[in-house]
């Protein structure tokens, strides 16, 4: 009888480590979700500008074999930022745990920090990877842009809480995402390209500068020190128009002297432009509300349809 007592008490034991076991990797595979990676990582924030300003500057340059470096560059560029993403929110988890941001995965309990770092490394290799089967200029690019993106986040540099360096440090990462695809045919000391380069230096800049416009007050009540912050809402506004004429001039010249390809950039802008007056004209009374979610989405279904126009067109 005490023996029988013994067994049944071990086998009792045995199904709770069981489902002790069998929790923690059901937990596991919880934290392996693929959606809540992808959305911890934003792709859909910013894969389309990756692969528009890789076809921009094999535009430009007029590499051969276009779809083989507009993948293999621009998944380079994706994977780089990827990269960059993940472990920003692996370091803001504390933050938005106060704040509850659906954006940060990790801090609504989706995704663990461990399945973050294993991302983020994973997605850091697979860009470098694809550099270097490229090319050594490729290379260089993508690993300044994972080292950048490193620093942007890492807490003892901490590039985003500083002033001026957050917006710069971005607009760098915009700038050699050009280049990557532009200098893979060995053509570097190319004025043209250093003008062309400035203009997604400069775009980058000032999208993030709206972007902390949104979030002015949020920065403010959270005592985040941003450009927009340092500078105020009106300063702020007065830069990004001033980016925004620079921008338009540099195009105009670049467009006449025939280096740049009308058929990318009118694309681009006729359907971002096109989709966020149309969405004004329908909810005009919603459009501060509803702008800074319709102006990413436009800027990138400009992105991609100017890519396929390019590409089947073979401007």
């Amino acid at each position: 009888m005490l023996k029988k007592t013994a067994h049944v008490r071990n086998y009792h034991k045995w199904i709770k480590d069981f489902s002790v076991a069998n929790a923690k990797y059901l937990t596991s595979l919880k934290c392996l979700n693929i959606p809540a990676i992808l959305s911890l990582a934003r792709v859909h924030a910013y894969m389309p500008m990756c692969f528009f300003s890789t076809a921009v500057g094999l535009d430009v340059t007029n590499t051969p074999e276009r779809l083989k470096f507009l993948l293999t560059i621009g998944l380079a560029n994706t994977f780089a930022l990827v990269a960059t993403f993940i472990f920003n929110n692996i370091v803001d988890v504390s933050d938005d745990l106060h704040a509850l941001s659906p954006k940060n995965t990790i801090a609504l309990g989706k995704v663990s920090k461990g399945t973050g770092y294993l991302a983020a490394a994973l997605a850091s290799a697979l860009s470098i990877y694809l550099s270097v089967i490229t090319s050594v200029t490729v290379f260089v690019i993508i690993l300044s842009i994972n080292i950048i993106g490193f620093l942007y986040s890492w807490k003892r540099v901490r590039l985003k809480t500083m002033p001026f360096w957050d917006v710069f440090s971005n607009s760098v990462i915009g700038g050699l995402m050009f280049l990557s695809s532009a200098w893979s045919s060995d053509i570097i000391f190319e004025y043209h390209l250093w003008l062309i380069c400035l203009i997604f230096f400069l775009g980058t800049g000032a999208s993030l500068i709206v972007h902390q416009l949104f979030d002015y007050q949020n920065d403010i009540a959270a005592h985040i020190k941003t450009t927009v912050v340092t500078l105020g809402k009106r300063k702020s506004c007065w830069v990004v128009g001033t980016i925004f004429f620079l921008m338009g001039c540099l195009l105009a010249n670049e467009c006449r002297s025939g280096v740049f390809s009308l058929t990318l950039i009118l694309s681009f802008c006729i359907v971002a432009i096109c989709l966020i007056l149309f969405r004004i004209i329908l909810f005009p009374k919603q459009t501060a509300h509803i702008s800074g979610r319709i102006v990413p989405w436009a800027i990138n279904l400009g992105a991609g349809i100017a890519i396929f126009i390019w590409f089947v067109t073979g401007e």
